[in-house]
């Protein structure tokens, strides 16, 4: 197999937009974008796919519907069997390993693997530091008005809800959101020191999407010309688009498959980092920490 290239993580809080990004990267031809694999859960591939079979999510389908694809013939549900089949044979295999075998399959193409839960948990990012020392690090951050007002509206739908979704100052605990993107903003700045990191925003690429993706693709060392970036600019075409098949249609951030209203995906008006939170009935604003946090990152 070809000699394959340090990977590239997408990472954010969820509802950044990180699965989007893959898609738009996916579609440059020197790299190769995949869903979320959550390779950050164990260390071995036979630990993973356990945390995997106890999950109440989806988290196990993006790693399947990657392995389809790149090596048991594409994401049908024959082609998922046949993947559960080829993990399985590698229980054994540090998901270093894994990763390492997955970036040669499709050399020299590059890899780029999103994750919205890693920047959660500080021992995942550890973890991710350990799998690819040398790898770059792209955060994508988005208002966390806009990220809060996507996110509670997901979490109202859903019967499970992450823990670390929650506000547990509250009885009985409650979805927040600015819980999981103080979470994540803090532990990125805090692997910033030991991680080749650059942080670009969602509203960033919504005023500016060529020149925003050209400057990231530089940052990369790929190719930024115009063809490539009008290939970019249609992420729809991109092998993991939309749903799986049947037996693993997961992988994907939900705000990439929902029909959002426009104002819930609109750019978060002048003020609202001062605000009363629409998704809180007690009329609290945001926390102090994140105004702060979220005022560095120029908004």
């Amino acid at each position: 197999m070809a000699e394959a290239p340090s990977p590239i993580w997408l990472l954010g809080a969820p509802f950044s937009g990180v699965t989007w990004l893959a898609g738009v990267l996916g579609m440059h031809p020197q790299l190769y974008a995949t869903p979320q694999l959550h390779l950050t859960l164990a260390d071995d591939v036979g630990n993973l796919l356990e945390v995997f079979a106890a999950s109440q999510g989806e988290h196990g389908h993006g790693l399947l519907r990657a392995v389809a694809e790149i090596a048991c013939g594409g994401q049908s549900d024959a082609g998922i069997e046949a993947a559960r089949g080829w993990l399985d044979q590698r229980r054994r295999l540090s998901t270093g390993a894994l990763l390492q075998e997955l970036a040669a399959r499709v050399a020299p193409r590059r890899l780029v693997i999103p994750d919205a839960e890693t920047a959660l948990r500080s021992y995942e990012l550890l973890r991710l530091l350990r799998l690819t020392p040398q790898s770059p690090v792209v955060q994508l951050l988005r208002h966390p008005w806009t990220q809060g007002r996507l996110m509670s509206s997901w979490c109202r739908e859903r019967l499970f809800v992450p823990v670390d979704y929650k506000d547990y100052s509250q009885d009985p605990p409650q979805v927040e959101p600015q819980v999981p993107w103080l979470r994540a903003q803090i532990n990125l700045d805090r692997i910033a020191a030991h991680a080749r990191l650059r942080r670009i925003t969602a509203e960033a690429l919504d005023r500016e999407f060529d020149a925003t993706l050209a400057g990231l693709c530089q940052w990369l060392g790929v190719d930024a010309d115009p063809a490539t970036l009008a290939l970019m600019a249609d992420p729809g075409r991109w092998p993991y688009a939309g749903l799986g098949p049947a037996a693993a249609p997961g992988g994907l951030e939900p705000d990439v498959l929902m029909d959002w209203p426009a104002d819930l995906s609109a750019q978060a008006p002048a003020g609202s980092l001062e605000a009363p939170l629409p998704w809180r009935a007690d009329g609290m604003g945001f926390d102090a920490q994140v105004r702060r946090l979220a005022q560095d990152c120029g908004y």
